[in-house]
């Protein structure tokens, strides 16, 4: 039977031959923004706008022009037997324009992302549910638009 030496050669054989390979950090930051136009909803914009910006570096050749415009809009999601409301959902929505100076390729592309928060005991608890939600929303629109930019 197998001996806990073999088991161990046996396991290290499976993780080498997993197919897991490190990713290069210094191949994901090939752009940077050459200007940044701003629509709609200036905090998640600019939110947005700081999100890419901490990914980008002046001394790389790829550079674009983004025009962002983004809106949210914010409804009822749940109410209880008393008919107050207990849960609210937010959707942003940002479309986004890129222009790519090195290719001169154009790209237009909409980001949406929703997601719902509920009400608490308190105005103040309700408000940082809301802005926490809107938060990781913003997020994961930066992300979406960074694998964009990354792709093109």
């Amino acid at each position: 039977m197998f001996t806990k030496n073999h088991l161990l050669i046996l396991i290290f054989f499976f993780v080498v031959q997993c197919g897991y390979e490190i990713v290069n950090q210094k191949e994901l930051n090939q752009f940077y923004i050459k200007s940044f136009e701003l629509e709609g909803e200036k905090r998640l914009d600019h939110k947005i706008k700081q999100n890419i910006l901490f990914y980008a570096k002046d001394t790389n050749k790829t550079a674009f022009n983004i025009k962002i415009k983004t809106n949210k809009s914010k409804s009822i999601l749940e109410k209880n037997i008393k008919n107050e409301i207990v849960k609210y959902q937010i959707k942003i929505n940002s479309i986004t324009e890129i222009y790519n100076f090195e290719t001169g390729k154009f790209l237009t592309d909409t980001f949406s992302e929703k997601g719902d928060y509920f009400v608490g005991s308190k105005n103040i608890d309700t408000m940082n549910n809301e802005k926490k939600l809107i938060e990781d929303l913003t997020k994961r629109i930066s992300e979406k638009i960074l694998k964009k930019l990354r792709s093109i």
